[in-house]
């Protein structure tokens, strides 16, 4: 980490916890170190203290989100029934499909009433 980014870093952390934005004599500096990446041929890039908070928001949200996974996963939340098919999946190493039990199907007529429509059918 370079010397100017450490700075920066700690220049920030001094206004969070003061609260109160002061003068800085690191913005009088910037120029001097501008010239010194071009005399060793390294390309400056230059951050905004506000490049860097918002750096600092994302990493604190993913830090957030990680743990509430965490705190998700520490509850148990999954019913029997899920946790049953899971199991049986990791046993068999593969998607395990449902068995659907055939049903007869059942006319509503019988066959006195089919053989009553075949004759008016037919006769007719």
């Amino acid at each position: 980490m370079s010397l100017k980014l450490l700075k920066q870093s700690v220049d920030i952390v001094q206004e969070e916890l003061q609260g109160s934005k002061q003068n800085k004599t690191s913005g009088k500096r910037s120029g001097s170190y501008n010239i010194k990446a071009e005399d060793k041929k390294f390309k400056p890039y230059k951050k905004n203290i506000q490049e860097v908070k918002s750096d600092l928001k994302t990493k604190d949200k993913k830090s957030e989100e990680n743990i509430k996974r965490l705190l998700a996963l520490s509850m148990n939340t999954i019913n029997i029934k899920d946790a049953e098919k899971i199991v049986q999946r990791a046993h068999k190493g593969r998607y395990v499909k449902k068995i659907i039990p055939k049903v007869k199907q059942e006319s509503i007529f019988t066959e006195e009433d089919f053989r009553k429509f075949e004759e008016e059918y037919f006769n007719s």
